[in-house]
């Protein structure tokens, strides 16, 4: 049984993810359990831990760490992010932190390090890279012949209240996650256009691929791409919201029984380079930025 500590309380991600693993029939019960929960606000934190049947609410961040084999990072900002999983990485147990990996390209390189001089399994990512539609996908990918390019589209902020959710990484994270799902690793450089309805990033890779990531300022709630190869092409609509919890659950919860992330860390620092990128580029005119300058 792995044993979850649960940072966050703020994020819909906090039940959305201890459902699955604390309630009877859920997917992982049995498998995983929440058993410890901290959040800002004690109160929100408890009735969180009721609905989840969550046994702890901690009064801090390092006792909700303290005796668990997975700590998952769910505060809903990315700069709520960097302190505790800090603290999880610093102690060297397995941590997942969910979308945006943090707000600051120095904060994720930072965490990076502390990994690996601690030897702790780490990952981060948005969980449109296992959503359904997702995992469908990319075993055709190869049927599709050497990939030229791929489109995705996603709104560029947040559709709630607090004025943090404009942050660009808080829902951009998405789309460019989208991206590397479909093209993998490699991108080399970015040239972003900007107008006041949209920015369009152009990522270049070396190898002659090339990507496009479409941020919409006024957009009905979507996750959408399409990619092309040179025999064939295929688009996806990501609709099934709740499997994607689901399947980044899985990967969190292996990572944990085996100490391996699913995939190099790398990945997940090239996703907020490329966002970093985008931005930069379209605030500086539609400057190329390249990933090895950040």
């Amino acid at each position: 049984m792995i044993r979850i500590g649960m940072i966050g309380a703020d994020s819909t991600h906090t039940e959305s993810y201890a459902r699955q693993v604390n309630l009877p029939g859920a997917p992982f019960y049995g498998r995983a359990q929440v058993v410890k929960l901290w959040g800002e606000d004690g109160a929100q934190a408890q009735e969180k831990a009721s609905q989840c049947q969550i046994p702890q609410v901690t009064a801090t961040p390092a006792e909700a760490i303290s005796g668990v084999d997975l700590v998952m990072i769910c505060n809903r900002y990315g700069d709520d992010h960097t302190a505790p999983a800090r603290l999880s990485i610093a102690a060297g147990l397995p941590t997942f932190v969910d979308k945006p990996f943090a707000n600051d390209f120095d904060d994720v390189r930072a965490l990076v390090s502390l990994a690996a001089q601690n030897g702790a399994p780490l990952m981060s990512c948005s969980a449109v890279r296992y959503a359904v539609e997702m995992l469908a996908l990319q075993p055709r990918l190869t049927e599709f012949g050497p990939l030229n390019l791929a489109v995705t589209s996603g709104p560029a902020a947040g559709n709630v209240p607090n004025p943090r959710a404009r942050h660009p990484f808080f829902y951009g994270i998405h789309p460019v996650e989208l991206l590397h799902t479909l093209l993998g690793p490699g991108a080399v450089a970015v040239s972003t256009q900007r107008s006041t309805r949209c920015d369009v990033g152009l990522v270049h890779y070396a190898d002659g691929r090339q990507g496009v990531i479409n941020l919409l300022q006024k957009s009905p709630s979507l996750y959408h791409g399409a990619v092309y190869g040179e025999q064939g092409w295929a688009e996806i609509d990501i609709r099934n919201w709740d499997q994607f919890y689901v399947g980044t659950l899985e990967r969190a919860i292996a990572m944990a029984e085996t100490k391996n992330p699913p995939y190099p860390i790398d990945w997940a620092v090239e996703v907020i380079a490329i966002l970093t990128a985008l931005l930069r580029s379209a605030e500086n005119g539609g400057q190329r930025i390249l990933l090895s300058e950040l």
